[in-house]
Parts: C-alpha cells; structure tokens; sequence
C-alpha cells in the first residue's frame, strides 16, 4: 500500500515535471512570436523559465529513476552472469543512495542557512533563496528511497541488458 502510494506520488511529480516543461514551451513560443512582431515579451519570462527548469529537473528526476530511464552504461554489465550483474545493481544503488544522501544533505544544510540568513532572490522575481534550494533535497530524499527500494527488490528492467 505504501508502495503504491509512493509510485503514484513519483507519477505525480513526474506529471507536474512534464506539464512544467509544456508551459515553459508555450511562453518561449510566445515570446518569439512577440519579439517577431516588435512588441514587448513576457516580463521575467527567462528568469521563470531559469526557475522552473530547476524545479521540472529535480521533480522529475525520482520518477525517472524508478522507471530506468536514466542514462547508463551497460557495456560492462551486459557481459555478466545474472547473479553478477543482481550484485553489482546492487552495489551501483548502495553506492547511489549513499551519494543522493550526502547530497541531500548538503542540500538540506544549504537552504537551511539560506532560510537563517534570509537570502533573497533578486531578479524580474524577489523570492526567498531557500524556496528553490528547497526542491534538491527533497528531490534526492526521494532518490534514496528509489535506490532502496532497488537493493531490496531488483527491477526486472534492471536485470535486463539493453545493448546498443
């Protein structure tokens, strides 16, 4: 049941991810087609833009995860036995959630001095720092929890070789 209601949680940061990114292509449509035309642009569009890249990135990227469809190399891992190629999945998600942990944390400490410090953002925007510093840590607590759930039950989709 919690499984469940983490994969849906990870589809619906996904989903969120995805229709972030279709807004962000509208607006720069838009802003063409209007500086084509000699009129004003959108007002901070390149600065929400910067902004929601950010966000779509490190709300999508657990989901992304979770289904594989990260990028990896599988020269070395295709060549081995089954039980090899399990062990070594394993090691490869140990050694990725102690990384996505260590970063999070840093992440964590990082928009919590910001938040301390009161650090603005100051551009078309005036938002708190710590707003988007906020998206990393809470992107990778959901990665380590995805590398986990990898070490204890292997995706088939990660047993299987995809070649070239």
């Amino acid at each position: 049941m919690i499984g469940v209601f983490f994969d849906r949680s990870l589809w619906m940061l996904a989903a969120l991810s995805a229709g972030i990114l279709g807004v962000i292509a509208v607006i720069i449509a838009i802003n063409v087609v209007l500086r084509n035309l000699g009129l004003p642009v959108i007002y901070g569009a390149l600065d929400a833009i910067q902004y929601a890249l950010m966000i779509a990135t490190f709300m999508g990227a657990p989901w992304v995860l979770a289904k594989g469809g990260h990028v990896k190399v599988d020269l070395l891992t295709a060549s081995l036995a089954p039980v090899a190629r399990a062990r070594l999945s394993r090691v490869t998600n140990l050694i990725g959630a102690a990384s996505a942990a260590v970063l999070g944390w840093y992440g964590v400490q990082a928009a919590l001095a910001s938040a301390a410090r009161g650090s603005m953002i100051r551009t078309s925007f005036v938002i708190p720092e710590w707003w988007m510093l906020s998206f990393v840590p809470a992107s990778l607590i959901l990665c380590v929890i995805v590398f986990l759930r990898k070490i204890v039950h292997p995706d088939v989709a990660d047993a299987t070789p995809n070649g070239l």
